[in-house]
């Protein structure tokens, strides 16, 4: 039975609250195969598979090169304990062989033989660079590294190749991971309940009932990055299928679940998100009649489940603070809002005055929908030619209409960044102390609070040139931060304590192609990551956090460098050189960028977060 206190934790009204601890009802992330150790639950088939798998077979009378090639690209289909690769080898082989519980990604495989031991074996050396692993809960990690082990190949009595020799575990190119692999969303909570978290999947293409494959690793828990910083409800020993239902049934389709347990109604609403925007963000049609245990999960609503039903609507991940509010600009002189065309200075004391001058902002709305204002004001002397002689940086803080108040004061800080719902307001003190401010409830003091970064001290070693931290953002569920340290881009997790520092872990880089330097960061739609760049050609960059795969943006009138950009739920904004730019989308036509109106200068935009 849950606490009163452990309740008040998951409280279906959102507000700002930051809790650690909570009842955790399954995060445990245990792992499912796809589907080769296990075989989930299902009440009927619910979808054929979205496309023509076409699995390597072995190939009669070819040589021992393209026997191991075919073998290589066999990684990528899973199905039976990889059965697919165990064709190409020994029986011996074959019965020996254990393929472990992850997937080597490398960027290609170059086979290099070394010795022909007469007409039956060969000898050859498989070299290749890691770009990241795969697990078998379906989720993708960066890694970096060299490869390079011996395969040994035998020819039969039946005069065909086979690999006679290989250490254990997985090893696929990367194109073949991509090309029967799709990406797909399964939603966490935050600690505190009150936003779904997205932990990209990948499904294997051949799996015929996906839904219940999703839903299950739900079911196991979240991956192992961000196992730190979200709960869930589901228990790891429940269970839980999808019924396809007659087409004929306009109620819907079934999701049943055993073994819930004693749960409230305001945890079985939170599973209701997680499961609905699960499902639909993989393009899993509903309506859906979530059972549990034989009844209906939620009592109070017996009517069919979707995406737009009111009960879960605070959920919606597709949603941002920032889409109904006016994008707001700063440069030297101050911070303006745009509206027709216009920037007007915003509220009292947050214009620049004296031998000050304004750096960056950030915008936050708190439950009640009141605005807050995070800025950095730095003195600042002009020099010759029109340059600025610069001194000590002040983190002024307030609502839009207050007086703003100094509450923190550095060498350097970072553009400031706020927590969901304006909770909290995060910075980076002279490029290493991460700090979180805290406005406490009781006396409207703000406490500030240094962030333990143990786990990227590696990253933050002070005698490499440049290194530190010059862009820092939290993301829209409050769980993990973006960061540029010492010119790459990197993610981690943020673990939440109530009797001690708030702690970021589980560092890892986000990939990008080595002519990206990047400059600036934002979080954007789909809990993806926008970085702007120096460089000229692809100035602008797209990526998925689990460093799987990441695209260039268009750069059509975009000068580069892109020192400042931001996002809403639909729109992407960046400073270039010739000032605010906004990335427009037509139909049919390329996408291009075209100045915001009213943004003069270098005024850099600021978006709601």
């Amino acid at each position: 039975m849950m606490t009163q206190q452990q309740s008040k934790a998951y409280r279906f009204v959102r507000k700002a609250v930051a809790l650690s601890s909570v009842v955790i009802l399954g995060t445990a992330a245990g792992c499912t195969n796809i589907p080769r150790n296990t075989n989930p639950q299902v009440l009927r088939p619910f979808e054929p598979p979205q496309v023509r798998i076409d699995v390597p077979q072995p190939r009669p009378n070819v040589n021992a090169d393209i026997v191991l090639r075919d073998f290589f690209a066999a990684a990528a289909h899973p199905v039976d304990d990889f059965q697919a690769m165990r064709a190409f080898m020994t029986p011996e082989l074959a019965a020996s062989w254990k393929p472990h519980e992850t997937a080597r990604i490398l960027d290609g495989v170059n086979l290099i033989a070394q010795r022909d031991e007469g007409e039956s074996r060969q000898t050859f050396v498989a070299r290749g660079t890691s770009v990241g692993q795969f697990g078998t809960d379906g989720a993708y990690e960066p890694q970096s590294g060299d490869y390079e082990e011996t395969v040994e190949m035998k020819l039969g009595a039946d005069r065909q190749w086979r690999i006679s020799s290989l250490p254990d575990g997985v090893v696929m190119e990367r194109q073949a991971f991509l090309e029967n692999n799709v990406p797909r969303n399964v939603f966490f909570l935050d600690p505190a309940g009150n936003h779904l978290v997205t932990d990209r999947r990948w499904l294997y293409r051949g799996i015929t009932d996906g839904a219940t494959n999703l839903l299950t690793k739900l079911k196991n828990g979240p991956s192992a990055p961000l196992r730190p910083g979200v709960t869930t409800v589901l228990k790891p020993n429940a269970s839980i299928a999808v019924e396809a239902g007659p087409v004929s049934n306009a109620d819907g389709r079934r999701v049943e679940i055993t073994g819930l347990g004693d749960v409230s109604e305001e945890l079985r609403v939170m599973l209701a998100a997680q499961i609905i925007w699960t499902l639909d963000s993989a393009d899993f049609r509903g309506p859906w009649i979530l059972m549990a245990d034989g009844e209906p999960l939620v009592a109070s609503h017996e009517e069919p489940w979707t995406k737009d039903t009111d009960a879960i609507q605070l959920y919606d991940p597709n949603h941002l603070p920032a889409d109904n509010a006016p994008l707001r600009t700063v440069d030297r002189s101050g911070i303006y809002e745009l509206t027709d065309g216009h920037a007007t200075p915003v509220g009292r004391g947050w214009t620049a005055s004296g031998s000050t001058a304004v750096f960056s902002a950030a915008v936050g709305i708190n439950p009640n929908g009141n605005e807050l204002i995070a800025a950095v004001f730095r003195s600042a002397q002009e020099g010759r030619a029109g340059s600025y002689d610069l001194g000590e940086s002040t983190l002024m803080l307030g609502g839009v209409q207050d007086q703003p108040a100094a509450v923190l004061t550095a060498e350097s800080l970072t553009r400031p960044t706020w927590s969901p719902d304006a909770e909290a307001v995060w910075t980076v003190k002279d490029g290493a102390t991460v700090v979180r401010l805290v406005r406490q409830s009781t006396s409207s003091r703000i406490q500030v609070e240094e962030v333990d970064t143990s786990e990227l001290s590696h990253l933050l070693d002070g005698g490499r040139s440049g290194a530190g931290i010059s862009e820092f953002r939290v993301d829209s569920s409050g769980t993990q931060v973006a960061m540029i340290i010492s010119g790459e881009v990197y993610i981690a997790t943020i673990e939440r304590h109530d009797d001690s520092p708030w702690k970021l872990t589980y560092p890892r880089a986000l990939p990008l192609p080595e002519t990206v330097s990047p400059v600036s960061l934002t979080w954007s739609p789909n809990q993806t990551v926008t970085v702007g760049g120096y460089n000229g050609d692809t100035p602008m960059w797209s990526a998925f956090p689990d460093g799987a795969t990441s695209s260039v943006l268009p750069k059509l009138n975009l000068t580069p460098p892109i020192p400042v950009v931001t996002a809403t739920s639909s729109k992407r904004y960046a400073l270039d050189a010739t000032g605010v730019m906004e990335l427009i989308s037509s139909e049919g036509q390329q996408q291009f960028w075209r100045q915001v109106p009213g943004a003069r200068g270098r005024m850099a935009p600021v978006s709601v977060e």
